[in-house]
């Protein structure tokens, strides 16, 4: 067995004056020393350096990366200053280390990418929370001083680099408003998703570094959109790092095997079987306990089917000694097993009795449920799952045709940044409102997955309106209304936020997680239902893409879909256009980094790396404008309703106070209009009332700013941090805080007065005139009535409606998932993806949803009601 080595080193003292004394890497190597030594949780052996001189941490790495073996996991972490020479070298400052010396002070990135190079273990992962350049709001401590590309100094095979941030920005310390000692945000998370199981994305009971990655750079772009962690590897196979230490059946299920309904326990076999697919030894013994118990089910269908599963699941007995005398054949085929008679009852004809896609399990892996079957030294190995295959439950709705995917042509021109998302602060002011009663929500269910991409999902009609959802978070959505609807989003795989455009009545966009389908809070479901949703293919592949696609959007329009990559190693991110009509690649933006179309669909507003913004002609395929860049940092933008006005502010979340200005452009000349004074730091959102008279613009200074478009004056500054949406009329502006209470308040836009304060969290949506969306802190959707000020609903994670809002979807791992909004009946489950869904889209009449995923293509699917 492998042994599991880490050495955390953290500096926050230094004897060089000019380098900044930190308080967070003491808290945060603390913190991770003792998530990673628990051995119900990772089982390291940890050692730790503390305000080091240089030479002690190089003798200490050298020590480390000499003994490993070849299956060993060992683990670099590091906290402090990142710095740079003059020829662009990353160094590491240690506490002695002096800025004018840094050769002979500091360990250099290439010392230790020699040390990695000679190290015979196969699975090596560093993590440095330091930083080197950029910005930092008021109230946090930026970890360096200068730009270095960080992830380009450890490439090498067997390797996995996790960083803070990426080469242009800071690593940041938490601020008092957790209530603890300060603790840098990349770190707090690390810990968290391992201290309790919630980076176990995929639901396994195993906590990957690519789970682990996923997991906290949600989460930090999250609260601080500015920072941006970042990932390189080059491993075989998948590295574990921790246990989900609070793995518990998923409420799916839970509710399935409970319910009365025979067809629901029925269909929970699915799920269990594929649970025991992906799961580790825990997880395949609890699953194989809820099989046994099934097995005696009152219902001799579930019972048959029960057994036969439960068979194909045990590990085949041992061949018993021959005894047949020489000369005689043998035979081949072992005895069968001996199982109760309950269990050896014959399966029901239609079903799939042997679901003998499953392969059998080592010995080992039949440990009782209360047994711990995972050990820390166990080794790491990439399996493939099997298919599952299920017998459909029909449903009046027909399952959609798989149309041929299309040809792609190659790609086209070039741009690219990376518009954000944004944190707030708010004052107290109006009497809080309070949730409804406990019977009125449920909360949210933990993730996992019921079924492999390539074949059909049963499912009972489960009603997420009432359940809990995954980890993972919500994407910032619109406000709603008659006129065109501008989204603003913050995806999951790449953090970065993008703004676009909808004609809808009723809108809502939330980030896309892991999620599952589930159960209505009671396990049964209502005798109108259909007892499973009808399996639905895609009707449209696109397909070329050099890597994942991570983001996707409709033209308003609808006729052009747009889609967006972060790019490879070898490749730059780019955006993807697509003409719906005849399924054909139109242009491909190359290093464009952020896209929004206009209201009225005939322009792309485009930011690349360096924030500059660009016009684009839809018609013409041609670049309009090129703005000049009046702003520091990257662009926040948003377009004024009828498509003629673009608003842009810098979004540099800077240490010192600096004149801010929003700017506002001819969209048809790319022209300045005029220039918005009265921000003090970078803005984060914007928002045009839905009449147009009104921009509201959140920024860093803890202030949000109500615009009077006809007169370019401040009608209004509210305290009220920076996040902002406008209710459907537009007399109404949602704004929360995190950084303070967190509080979510409305403001009547005619008097700028505080009228109420909902519950915790992020306004998301508006979804109708006396109905608001919020992502609460543990990122379940609540729905409030802002009439009664009663919380109405608890939706998953990962919700987004339809424009009309009578349908929502969400996605598991490598599907989606449709629900009725209005009586809580699944709809259909989306088959077909192979990997992890990033992105979802409805398309302006609500009659198609594209998907992009990690398996390199996008699809559409039919809505049909």
């Amino acid at each position: 067995m492998g042994r599991r080595l880490a050495l955390l080193i953290a500096t926050y003292q230094y004897q060089d004056t000019g380098l900044r004394q930190l308080t967070a890497p003491a808290h945060d190597a603390e913190a991770l020393a003792a998530v990673l030594r628990d051995p119900e949780i990772a089982g390291f052996e940890v050692t730790t350096l503390i305000n080091e001189p240089h030479h002690r941490v190089g003798e200490a790495i050298g020590d480390f990366y000499r003994d490993p073996r070849r299956d060993d996991l060992t683990l670099l972490y590091f906290t402090g200053h990142g710095l740079k020479d003059d020829d662009g070298r990353l160094y590491l400052a240690m506490t002695n280390t002096r800025r004018d010396s840094l050769l002979f002070t500091a360990l250099s990135a290439e010392q230790i990418d020699q040390a990695m190079e000679g190290c015979r273990s196969r699975q090596k992962v560093l993590i440095l929370d330091c930083c080197y350049s950029g910005a930092f709001p008021a109230g946090r401590i930026a970890k360096a001083d200068s730009a270095v590309n960080t992830l380009e100094r450890f490439q090498g095979r067997g390797r996995t680099v996790l960083t803070a941030s990426d080469a242009t920005q800071y690593s940041f310390e938490g601020n008092q408003a957790h209530g603890q000692a300060p603790q840098s945000v990349f770190t707090r998370y690390l810990v968290d998703g391992l201290r309790d199981g919630s980076a176990d994305l995929d639901g396994d009971g195993d906590i990957s570094v690519d789970e682990l990655y996923s997991y906290v750079h949600d989460r930090v772009v999250e609260e601080m959109p500015q920072q941006r962690p970042k990932k390189q590897d080059n491993v075989e196979g998948r590295t574990i790092i921790a246990q989900n230490i609070n793995w518990t059946l998923p409420t799916y299920l839970r509710n399935a095997i409970g319910s009365p309904i025979a067809t629901d326990r029925l269909t929970a076999l699915d799920g269990l079987a594929h649970l025991h697919q992906i799961g580790n030894s825990t997880v395949r013994g609890h699953v194989r306990e809820q099989i046994r118990r099934l097995a005696d089910d009152d219902s001799k269908q579930v019972s048959a089917s029960a057994a036969a599963r439960l068979q194909s699941l045990l590990p085949a007995p041992p061949q018993p000694p021959s005894r047949q005398p020489p000369g005689t054949t043998e035979s081949a085929t072992p005895p069968p097993t001996a199982l109760p008679a309950k269990l050896n009852r014959p399966a029901p004809t239609g079903l799939d009795p042997a679901a003998a896609a499953l392969a059998p399990t080592s010995p080992a892996d039949d440990a009782p449920p209360d047994q711990p079957a995972w050990s820390p030294t166990e080794p790491v190995q990439e399996t493939e799952p099997a298919p599952l295959r299920a017998e459909p439950v029909r449903m009046d709705a027909p399952p959609v045709e798989v149309a041929p995917s299309p040809t792609l042509p190659q790609e086209g021109e070039p741009t690219s940044p990376e518009p954000v998302a944004a944190p707030e602060t708010t004052p107290p002011t109006a009497p809080p409102m309070r949730p409804a009663p406990a019977t009125a929500t449920a909360s949210h269910p933990p993730s996992g997955n019921v079924s492999t991409a390539e074949v059909p999902i049963v499912d009972v009609d489960a009603d997420p309106r009432t359940s809990p959802s995954a980890t993972g978070g919500t994407k910032p959505p619109p406000r709603s209304g008659s006129a065109p609807v501008r989204w603003s989003r913050l995806l999951p795989s790449t953090g970065r936020a993008r703004a676009f455009t909808v004609t809808a009545a009723i809108a809502m966009v939330a980030t896309i997680v892991v999620v599952v389908f589930y159960l209505n809070n009671g396990g049964s479901t209502g005798s109108d239902r259909p007892s499973a949703a009808t399996v639905v293919t895609a009707s449209t592949t696109l397909d070329g893409y050099p890597g994942k696609v991570d983001e996707v959007m409709f033209s308003p329009d609808g006729a052009i879909l747009a889609t967006g990559t972060s790019g490879t190693e070898t490749t730059k991110p780019a955006w993807r256009l697509w003409e719906l009509a005849t399924k054909k690649s139109i242009a491909t933006l190359t290093g464009v980094e952020a896209a929004e179309f206009s209201p009225d669909g005939k322009t792309l507003a485009l930011v690349n790396g360096d924030g500059k913004v660009r016009l684009w002609d839809v018609a013409t395929r041609k670049t309009r404008a090129s703005l000049p860049r009046r702003h520091q940092g990257t662009a926040a933008m948003a377009f004024n309703p009828d498509g003629t006005i673009l608003a842009t502010a810098g979004t540099c979340a800077c240490g010192d106070s600096f004149d801010n200005p929003v700017q506002l452009w001819d969209v048809t000349t790319g022209k300045p209009i005029d220039t918005l004074a009265g921000h003090t730091n970078g803005v984060q959102t914007m928002a045009f009332s839905p009449d147009g008279t009104t921009l509201a613009s959140g920024a860093v200074d803890k202030t949000v700013r109500l615009w009077a478009v006809a007169t370019r004056k401040t009608t209004f500054t509210l305290t009220a941090g920076w996040t902002v949406r406008f209710s459907i009329d537009g007399t109404t502006l949602a704004t929360s805080s995190p950084y303070t209470d967190d509080q979510v308040r409305l403001w009547d836009v005619a008097t700028g007065k505080n009228t109420a304060t909902l519950g915790t969290g992020r306004p998301l949506a508006f979804l109708n005139h006396t109905t608001l969306a919020v992502a609460d802190n543990d990122e379940s959707v609540q729905v409030w009535d802002i009439g009664t000020g009663l919380m109405t609903a608890s939706l998953p994670s990962g919700t987004m409606f339809s424009p009309d809002g009578k349908t929502y979807a969400y996605a598991t791992a490598d599907s989606g998932r449709l629900w009725d909004l209005a009586t809580g009946s699944s709809i259909a489950a989306l088959v077909g993806h192979t990997d992890r869904i990033n992105d979802m889209a409805f398309s302006p009449d609500g009659k198609t949803l594209a998907t992009a995923s990690s398996d390199k293509t996008v699809r559409l699917w039919p809505i049909a009601r």
